[in-house]
């Protein structure tokens, strides 16, 4: 039986919203919705379409806007019950942020650090985002970065491919230094010989998770984990099961998705998962 907390207040969720492409906040708001979270959500970006294969999108940022919403909603006394910090692509919203969380003392904050991927930064950021980024993570009680951008937030040589357990071990090393030990991390998308791991770490120990290895790429499937994971924090889940719940139901979506055949830079298929959440999952979340 998982452990339920009452939270009236919203939940911040901070990343980027395309009008086409089924992923960031077009993932996390039905998933926190489908969990009982009340979501305050704080588009970084208005995108067209998402960021690969439809061209160049169309996009909109701004971040007087940003700052005077966050503005409002402490004019208004808002408290959030803590947040979500996914792609936010422009260095001074992401310096507004770091702002923002430090002045509402959100917890728990959980910060993806999208940013990279196959073992590269991300086309257009500069490289003081990771320096912005490693600021921001200093102050999240959970981090959740891939593989790639693990290895940016550690300062390490970025190895794309299968790492040896002593890689694993000395990049969590980097992220316990640069984090401290009151956060937890949680790197996802570790490539090994035919599967994909998550590994993460409570205190020093370490686990991992495998799942099987599925040709191709899956848009918004980081997006898809990131949320589930927040809205079992938010109800005071423990971090393992947390992890395994969000492993889960990533699987369900990656299994829609690629079963149905689906385009895949339409991002992810949600209505099984959605359909798990609802059925299987609330139910266990006691009041």
């Amino acid at each position: 039986m998982l452990a339920r907390a009452l939270h009236n207040q919203p939940f911040l969720v901070a990343e980027d919203l395309s009008a086409i492409g089924t992923m960031s906040l077009g993932v996390a708001v039905p998933i926190l919705a489908a969990l009982g979270v009340p979501a305050a959500i704080l588009p970084t970006q208005v995108l067209s379409t998402q960021t690969e294969g439809f061209g160049t999108p169309a996009k909109q940022y701004s971040a007087s806007w940003v700052e005077e919403t966050m503005a409002h909603w402490q004019r208004e006394k808002i408290q959030l019950s803590g947040g979500l910090i996914g792609y936010v692509g422009q260095t001074d919203l992401l310096f507004q942020l770091t702002h923002l969380v430090v002045a509402q003392q959100l917890h728990p904050l959980i910060v993806d650090p999208v940013m990279g991927d196959d073992g590269e930064l991300y086309p257009g950021l500069p490289a003081t985002y990771v320096t912005l980024m490693r600021k921001l993570v200093s102050h999240a009680d959970v981090i959740t970065p891939n593989w790639t951008e693990a290895q940016l937030l550690a300062d390490r040589p970025i190895n794309a491919h299968q790492p040896k357990r002593a890689d694993i071990a000395a990049v969590f090393a980097a992220l316990n230094t640069l984090v401290g030990d009151k956060t937890k991390i949680v790197i996802t998308g570790i490539p090994s010989e035919r599967e994909i791991l998550t590994a993460y770490q409570e205190g020093r120990k370490q686990h991992t998770i495998a799942t099987k290895l599925r040709a191709g790429h899956f848009y918004g499937s980081g997006d898809v984990f990131s949320a589930l994971l927040s809205a079992a924090l938010v109800h005071d889940v423990d971090l393992d099961a947390a992890v395994k719940l969000a492993v889960k139901g990533d699987t369900i979506s990656l299994d829609q998705t690629s079963e149905a055949g689906y385009q895949r830079r339409f991002g992810m298929q949600l209505s099984l998962l959605l359909a798990w959440l609802a059925q299987e999952v609330m139910p266990q979340l006691d009041p």
